[in-house]
């Protein structure tokens, strides 16, 4: 088959892989640089700047100097590494790259460049943008990408959103010795996810120096001289704070960009049947676009499922088991339900927990903040867990596996982890919520 992919990024690249591996002729049309958000400004450099903030946060009290410089320097190498072995894979599946804008077309042919391309099959991973402040702003105020690649560190930054993207250089940047201070219009970090393990999360960020401002709606920001000034209202009362930088991280939403109005719902997603078929036949959707969960992950899996009904198969989509994860110290994981989300859907659950304070290797390493919560019904099935903590984007995947298994407390009690090693946790916690459902070894 002839498949022709609109986007490069995570889900785009995923699929052209996977497609081309099954010896069909695939073109990939991207505009930008192959990769997409996650690997050129998101997930990739982010992470290394936070892996160097963590390193100076363990050794400034040795009054060490950031060399922000070498800092940027060692996250441009890692992108570049990461990019180089992607272009490489590419280029061995033989896949064709149209580095130029691509438009569907009602009649799902694709046009680009003046010249129009027809496919069997067609696919949309055209990712997700920025959402656009609802109030002024200086053209100079910065987004996630413009903080990314910052020639200096700031001496003071404002930051407007405390989701996912906000926490995450919120702490990179007070780590780094900056003062940081965030506005949320909500009274919590982390909106939509559990709060009382949101707070938990912020109770640390707040011990590392970062202010936070909840219930506060911008206004507006300006200029002033060589600061910037964020007016915004709290309480019906109007504050004000100045700083050298502002970054504005009130999340992403898809891009749906000129796609027919026939597959968008609301003209805000494109909308998809559970096999994330569009309503143009032979024509799918994957990743960012078509909403939900805006993360690498679930493109990856997205990519994986449009595949296998582009072969003739019959996958479902299921964003369930998708982990939700902010790589702060100590890190915040999620994944399926949280006690809130159940109690709103009248769901009846039991929730148990256990904290990092009693686990060895916490204990040695000094790192015993945080605890593992497991959402579950009475009858004991798995609906969801909470992990604040200590490697908690790596202890996530087991209860997405124990999900997406449809494993029992039970089940998982009986699982021997390795000692010493934070994985024990999740043992603990499941045999307490064995406990807590009346049953005893």
């Amino acid at each position: 088959m002839r498949i022709g992919i609109i986007g490069g990024g995570p889900a785009g690249y995923s699929a052209a892989i996977r497609l081309s591996e099954k010896n069909n002729k695939v073109q990939l049309f991207e505009k930008g640089e192959v990769g997409g958000v996650c690997l050129n400004v998101g997930c990739i450099p982010t992470k290394s700047l936070i892996y160097s903030a963590n390193l100076y946060d363990i050794v400034k009290s040795d009054k060490g100097k950031v060399n922000w410089e070498e800092i940027q320097q060692k996250k441009t190498l890692a992108v570049k590494r990461v990019l180089m072995g992607l272009k490489g894979l590419l280029k061995e599946k033989k896949i064709e790259i149209i580095n130029k804008e691509a438009i569907l077309k009602k009649d799902a042919s694709i046009e680009s460049d003046g010249k129009e391309y027809r496919f069997d099959k067609v696919i949309l991973a055209t990712g997700s943008k920025s959402i656009l402040p609802p109030f002024s702003a200086p053209n100079d105020v910065w987004d996630s990408t413009d903080a990314l690649a910052a020639s200096e560190l700031p001496e003071s930054i404002v930051i407007i959103g405390a989701g996912f993207i906000g926490l995450e250089f919120g702490y990179i940047f007070s780590c780094l010795g900056c003062n940081v201070s965030l506005i949320e219009k909500e009274n919590e970090v982390l909106p939509g996810e559990d709060s009382q393990s949101a707070g938990t999360l912020r109770k640390s960020l707040m011990r590392k120096g970062i202010k936070f401002h909840f219930s506060s709606e911008v206004i507006e920001v300006k200029k002033e001289n060589d600061k910037f000034c964020v007016f915004f209202k709290k309480n019906n009362k109007e504050e004000k704070i100045e700083s050298r930088k502002v970054l504005i991280a009130i999340g992403r939403i898809p891009n749906v960009d000129g796609l027919p109005g026939t597959i968008l719902e609301g003209n805000k997603v494109v909308k998809v049947d559970d096999f994330l078929e569009t309503k143009i036949k032979d024509v799918y959707a994957i990743g960012d676009c078509r909403g939900g969960y805006l993360l690498a992950h679930s493109a990856f899996k997205d990519a994986e499922i449009a595949v296998k009904n582009i072969l003739g198969g019959e996958a479902k989509k299921d964003t369930f088991a998708i982990p939700r994860v902010v790589y702060t110290e100590p890190e915040y994981a999620s994944v399926g339900y949280s006690e809130e989300k159940a109690g709103l859907e009248k769901i009846d659950c039991k929730v148990s927990k256990v904290n990092f304070a009693s686990n060895g290797r916490a204990i040695a390493t000094g790192k015993t903040d945080g605890f593992i919560k497991i959402i579950h019904t009475k009858e004991g099935k798995i609906l969801g867990s909470i992990i604040v903590g200590e490697d908690a984007s790596e202890l996530v995947s087991f209860l997405s596996l124990a999900i997406d298994s449809d494993m029992s407390v039970e089940k998982l009690s009986e699982t021997v982890f390795p000692h010493p090693t934070f994985s024990e946790v999740i043992g603990e916690v499941s045999s307490v919520a064995v406990r807590d459902r009346g049953h005893s070894f």
